[in-house]
């Protein structure tokens, strides 16, 4: 049986090596978080942007450049610089204007490593 005396002399907490491990997974956290949060922020200025050419009345459902100026401008505003009208679709049935945003972000890690993400955001118009 091991006495309590002797147990306190062993339990001395985390060594110098392993603060280094805990400190550096941390900062692998922190990293990864720093460069992942802006593509999702960026996605949801997208989704702001479409849903405010959804809500704007002043914009003709059936002009696909009505609704490209409508949303290049408030993706300009909010400085979503990574869409183009390459990553937009627009399909008119029904009287229904579907639109469409899919793209792809990518942004360097660490080294030769990168982080990618796609997005699809789509809204409907009926009008």
């Amino acid at each position: 049986m091991i006495r309590i005396s002797k147990l306190r002399h062993r339990q001395r907490g985390l060594s110098s090596l392993g603060w280094i491990a805990v400190a550096g997974f941390f900062g692998l956290l922190l990293i990864s978080f720093f460069k992942v949060f802006p593509m999702y922020y960026d996605n949801f200025k997208v989704k702001t942007a479409l849903e405010g050419v959804q809500s704007d009345n002043s914009i003709d459902p059936k002009s696909k450049r009505a609704i490209w100026d409508g949303l290049s401008k408030r993706l300009y505003i909010n400085e979503v610089r990574s869409i183009t009208r390459e990553n937009v679709t627009m399909v008119r049935k029904d009287g229904e204007t579907t639109i469409t945003v899919t793209y792809e972000t990518r942004d360097d890690y660490i080294a030769n490593l990168f982080i990618g993400a796609r997005f699809t955001e789509s809204i409907v118009i009926e009008r």
